[in-house]
């Protein structure tokens, strides 16, 4: 690196670099600098330093200066905001975190309606258009799942209804598809939650209750 002073190159030996602004090299000879001057400097690195003329106007510059002194404070006013931002993010960051592991706790504890299981070991068998054994009607077509349960009565579950359809009408429609008896008992249950506005379902599910003589009717394809 040349001398800034003359534009020659310097030597380790007589170089002399300013410690102000501009950090350039010279030649000691150039910045009028002597070696008992240098080593003076060398003793209180932290304390005691050269710069050059130029540098030395500007520092003593007094708008310069406080320029310089407002960068520090802005400098200074930036990094606490940067600080606070941080830890506003973090904050939000932990409020998503608890929100979404609330939804997705409440989400695992809200289930869809199912088609009721069977009491008994035996596994429901799933049909789609079951016709009676005792009767001759076919019924309308509806995802079925039947069922013995601990009573004397055969179960069958019937989806897929709109929800206009009450438990009337599934009985009236029991009745008539497998011509049930007068005398013959038909349970029937509208399956939807406590407190809940049927209108507002796009379809529901009824859990029919027959006497065991229908069973085969009540799952013949």
């Amino acid at each position: 690196m040349g001398c800034k002073q003359c534009q020659k190159k310097v030597s380790d030996s007589e170089r002399i670099i300013c410690q102000g602004f501009c950090g350039a090299s010279f030649h000691m000879i150039c910045a009028k600098v002597d070696i008992p001057l240098k080593d003076a400097l060398g003793q209180r690195p932290n304390n005691a330093f050269w710069m050059c003329d130029d540098c030395a106007k500007l520092f003593l510059n007094g708008h310069f200066r406080l320029i310089a002194k407002g960068h520090d404070e802005g400098n200074s006013e930036i990094a606490d905001a940067v600080k606070t931002m941080q830890n506003e993010i973090t904050k939000l960051t932990s409020t998503v975190i608890a929100f979404t592991e609330k939804v997705a706790e409440n989400s695992a504890s809200t289930t869809t309606w199912p088609s009721k299981r069977p009491r008994d070991s035996e596994t429901p068998t799933k049909v789609s258009i079951p016709s009676a054994s005792r009767g001759t009607k076919a019924m309308t077509t509806v995802p079925v799942l039947a069922s013995a349960e601990q009573d004397d009565l055969w179960y069958i579950w019937l989806s897929s209804f709109p929800p206009s359809v009450t438990e009337d009408d599934i009985r009236l429609m029991v009745k008539e598809c497998l011509s049930v008896d007068d005398d013959d008992p038909i349970a029937v249950k509208m399956l939807v939650k406590k407190g809940v506005d049927i209108s507002t379902l796009t379809s529901i599910t009824f859990k029919v209750g027959v006497s065991r003589d229908y069973r085969e009717s009540s799952l013949d394809p």
